[in-house]
């Protein structure tokens, strides 16, 4: 394993806030998507219980307790961390995002002055599902039931991440998933495994149940200094009712793509750590330049390929 260089002051020193051009043309793209709706409800399904139909037509989620091994989450987490110093080296410069290897990693905005290894500034590391244990997971027979009924018979994963909540770092403001997907299908499923305990304390993820059932928001760019690119925010709703997803080790949620949500800060002294997929039904058009985050692969259907 690399062992990264502790951060200096100097780097701290070269940091410089995304301009505000930046992030008002990336709101302006994302809400060319605003005023789209997917009110569809699933009807008939294999295999999912009445009760969890009931929680996805009504809320916008299904919770799946223990869903998921500590042993698997603990490999993910080891995974991730080998994947980051593999194509961030000790000398590279300060980035807001580093590719190499297929992977693109998303580095923190905020300065984090306690930082000793390079995986304490990441926020995020996206297209890793087909690698290791992440593409496992993927190809997990009880997990294409669920999403089966949910999606239908023929099923992609076009989007992976990893997202590191480390000590100090902000959440991500209030949103909707399908904002970020031009597609000409909906909605699309994002699976979101607690590779990590989630407490109001570190950042646990919170959601507005019933939000799925209304249309895309406007999505207004975030005007928190040094706060990530791709960060927007929803402003124009009520979130009285927003609901903390206080999860264990190896939970999963699976939620709808219009179903709001966002993180709190992580006030802890300790890292929150998930791993987040999307799928899509097979043949989704994403229209003429796709996202370079995104990476479709069958999973389920026809999009398989067998010999």
């Amino acid at each position: 394993m690399i062992i990264m260089k502790k951060f200096s002051t100097e780097e701290f020193s070269e940091r410089k806030d995304l301009n505000k051009k930046s992030k008002e043309e990336f709101s302006s793209a994302v809400n060319k998507q605003k005023g789209r709706v997917s009110r569809k409800l699933i009807e008939k399904t294999l295999f999912i219980s009445s009760e969890q139909k009931k929680s996805w037509n009504e809320e916008g989620y299904i919770l799946l307790k223990g869903f998921c091994s500590e042993k698997f989450c603990d490999d993910l987490n080891k995974e991730v961390i080998n994947i980051i110093h593999s194509i961030i080296k000790e000398e590279d410069e300060f980035s807001h995002a580093y590719a190499g290897n297929g992977h693109l990693a998303i580095r923190e905005m905020k300065i984090n002055k306690n930082a000793k290894n390079i995986e304490d500034e990441i926020s995020k590391l996206f297209r890793i599902h087909s690698t290791g244990s992440f593409k496992d997971f993927i190809f997990r027979e009880d997990l294409l039931d669920i999403l089966e009924d949910l999606l239908g018979s023929d099923i992609d994963c076009f989007l992976s991440q990893f997202i590191f909540k480390n000590p100090g770092a902000w959440g991500q403001p209030w949103h909707q998933d399908s904002s970020y997907f031009p597609f000409d299908k909906e909605p699309q499923v994002g699976v979101w495994i607690a590779t990590s305990k989630a407490t109001l304390e570190n950042g646990c993820l919170v959601v507005l149940p019933e939000s799925h059932l209304e249309p895309l928001h406007e999505h207004l760019a975030d005007e928190r200094e040094n706060s990530n690119y791709g960060y927007t925010e929803i402003k124009d709703h009520d979130f009285s009712k927003e609901i903390p997803m206080l999860l264990d080790k190896g939970d999963v949620l699976i939620f709808h793509s219009f179903l709001m949500h966002k993180s709190y800060d992580n006030k802890s002294s300790e890292r929150r750590t998930a791993m987040v997929y999307h799928f899509a039904e097979t043949g989704t058009k994403f229209g003429d330049l796709d996202s370079p985050t995104n990476e479709w692969v069958s999973v389920r259907g026809k999009g398989l390929v067998h010999d």
